[in-house]
């Protein structure tokens, strides 16, 4: 008989925290203290647009939102529920926090590694629990409570490592796979160019 895996809720294995509640529209300052990150930083493919994050002033009263190295980011309102890469500080000199709205999950590594927890949260099985959870009518949301409350499978620390790696193998092709098709298409419209304008 096949073992079945083990089972954790998110809320114990990672702390979640909800992001900063602006008062007001967020006002964009070059010489801000504090990076921000907003929705709109956040692209389709799960990855994090640190280069446009915009500084705000806000001083010492925010510290605990500062992201740390391996935190995910999750957005809880709208119709997009994705988790994003661990941010690691990409804008170096300021800290970074997250606008309300967008969860910050801290793993615990003692349990869970960050890149497996950064992918399970992707799956379409942990995202089918996630919409089932969805709250609101004219914003849809999930709230800390019900996201903390999403069993998702634990394995043992070395077959997270293990996944890690295939998913990280399995990034490192496509992205082989793109510039193969890049330099392919490159080289057959220089061809055809040259077919079309020889004499």
């Amino acid at each position: 008989m096949k073992k079945v895996a083990n089972t954790a809720r998110i809320a114990d294995v990672a702390t979640i925290k909800n992001g900063y509640a602006f008062r007001g529209r967020i006002e964009p300052d070059d010489d801000g203290d504090t990076r921000v990150i907003q929705a709109s930083d956040l692209t389709s493919d799960a990855e994090l647009n640190a280069d446009a994050l915009a500084c705000v002033q806000l001083g010492n009263k925010v510290q605990r939102y500062y992201l740390h190295n391996n935190d995910i980011v999750f957005t809880a309102r709208g119709l997009r529920q994705m988790a994003y890469w661990p941010v690691r500080q990409a804008v170096t000199g300021k800290p970074i926090i997250t606008t309300f709205g967008l969860l910050v999950i801290s793993p615990d590594e003692q349990k869970v590694s960050a890149d497996y927890l950064h992918w399970v949260l992707n799956t379409f099985q942990v995202q089918h629990r996630l919409q089932s959870m969805k709250e609101g009518t004219s914003i849809s949301f999930i709230s800390e409570k019900n996201f903390g409350s999403v069993e998702i499978p634990l394995p043992t620390r070395e077959h997270q490592r293990k996944i890690a790696r295939l998913i990280a193998l399995h990034k490192h092709r496509k992205s082989v796979r793109q510039q193969l098709t890049e330099t392919d298409e490159k080289i057959t419209h220089t061809a055809a160019w040259s077919l079309a304008t020889e004499q």
